[in-house]
């Protein structure tokens, strides 16, 4: 007996020793008459939404991981409070996510200052309302867990907010995505479960502002979220630079804002930055770039392919209206295109048919400026789909013009 009783007791510290516990530490603007209030509201259920799918999914999985959501008073004391006082094991991991506004930080000015009071019309205060977000990050790497990856979505200058005149282009395909989040084969758990690394992002480079809207969120966590859930059921490998990446591309291409997101990857005791061609005082004088091996190439190869075939509807329908002026051939030419388009579309989007066709052809009718602007981003695109896909588009065109 008395050999069983120390064999027990270390039988279950091994067992509570060998359970990860992810932590998802949520700051989101709460202040209801603030003017970004709606926005932020939709981003905590973006990331409520997500994280409920990835407990879900780790739990059918037997990962071993459990999530543990926080949500801390809004206020930088009280969130340095929290995070000095949260207990973590050696093999968590932790994910810091703040929406709200922020300030360029003078004291560090590559990562933005979170602003934790309400905005209004008196002077902002960042000694009192203001927690830097690089001081979070080294917080938690401080405290000894295996990853943590710190997120701020905000200004990183004045706080200001512009509301889009428009929902975002295939928000439907989105957050279709979202809600069949449980039906679709998930792979990439890995990047909870056994990744090794501290990883700081934030949405804008100095002197940026970040934009939201009600509809969405504010377009960072809105393209943060989408992207998240995109790489976790790839069933390639994917990875934290290729998501960030991803995530900061889609932010600028979909919303034609001058709003460039930034990240920094700290692996093996070296920082790597996803912005080298920017310095500001604090940085490094040797600044390195990510790594090139940290990118899943293949993954994101395959994001191109997809986006260009929701984007090709542009292309076809461009074509179709250089071909003449005349409305009743226009309109034939149309019919023929989508006809087209269904047959190809049809095997990566069997449900969604209609739907890239039908977002292109309003934008031609009714925002000649934004069809535009999607047909040069798309015409990028193009050239990633394959040789024989590329073949048949071009033999298409080459009848339509007959």
């Amino acid at each position: 007996m008395k050999y069983f009783l120390p064999l027990l007791c270390w039988l279950l510290c091994g067992f509570l020793y060998s359970q990860q516990t992810l932590h998802v530490i949520a700051t989101i603007n709460p202040h209801p008459d603030d003017d970004i209030a709606v926005g932020c509201r939709k981003d905590q259920q973006n990331i409520d939404k997500l994280f409920s799918f990835v407990a879900k999914s780790l739990r059918e999985r037997g990962s071993g991981m459990t999530v543990q959501t926080y949500t801390p008073g809004y206020d930088p004391w009280e969130v340095y409070t929290f995070l000095e006082d949260l207990t973590v094991g050696p093999d968590d991991a932790v994910f810091f996510i703040y929406s709200g506004h922020g300030l360029e930080n003078t004291q560090s000015p590559r990562w933005p200052l979170l602003y934790y009071c309400p905005k209004g019309n008196e002077a902002a205060d960042p000694e009192n309302c203001g927690y830097s977000l690089h001081d979070v990050h080294e917080q938690l790497k401080a405290k000894g867990v295996r990853m943590s990856l710190t997120i701020g979505s905000s200004c990183n200058a004045e706080p200001e907010t512009d509301a889009a005149d428009r929902v975002v282009r295939r928000l439907g395909s989105r957050e279709e995505e979202m809600n069949d989040l449980n039906e679709m084969a998930h792979e990439n758990f890995g990047l909870f479960t056994n990744y090794e690394g501290h990883i700081l992002a934030s949405s804008a480079l100095p002197g940026q502002l970040a934009y939201l809207n009600d509809e969405v969120g504010s377009y960072y966590v809105d393209a943060l979220v989408n992207t998240m859930a995109a790489g976790l059921q790839a069933r390639q490998s994917v990875s934290w630079a290729s998501i960030l990446r991803r995530t900061d591309r889609t932010v600028r291409e979909e919303w034609k804002k001058e709003q460039e997101a930034q990240f920094m990857i700290f692996r093996d005791d070296v920082a790597m930055y996803s912005d080298t061609d920017h310095h500001y005082p604090g940085d490094e004088e040797d600044m390195r770039a990510i790594y090139e091996d940290e990118y899943t190439e293949e993954w994101e190869s395959e994001l191109d392919q997809l986006e260009a075939l929701e984007l090709l509807p542009y292309y076809l329908i461009a074509s179709a209206a250089e071909q003449g002026e005349d409305d009743e051939i226009l309109a034939h030419d149309l019919e023929l295109a989508e006809a087209f388009y269904r047959s190809i579309l049809v095997e990566y989007y069997p449900d969604d048919e209609d739907y890239f066709w039908d977002v292109a052809l309003s934008d031609f009718a009714e925002d000649p400026e934004w069809f535009y602007e999607e047909l040069e981003y798309g015409s990028d695109l193009y050239e990633s789909l394959d040789d024989d896909l590329l073949q048949s588009i071009n033999e298409f065109l080459l009848k339509l013009g007959q």
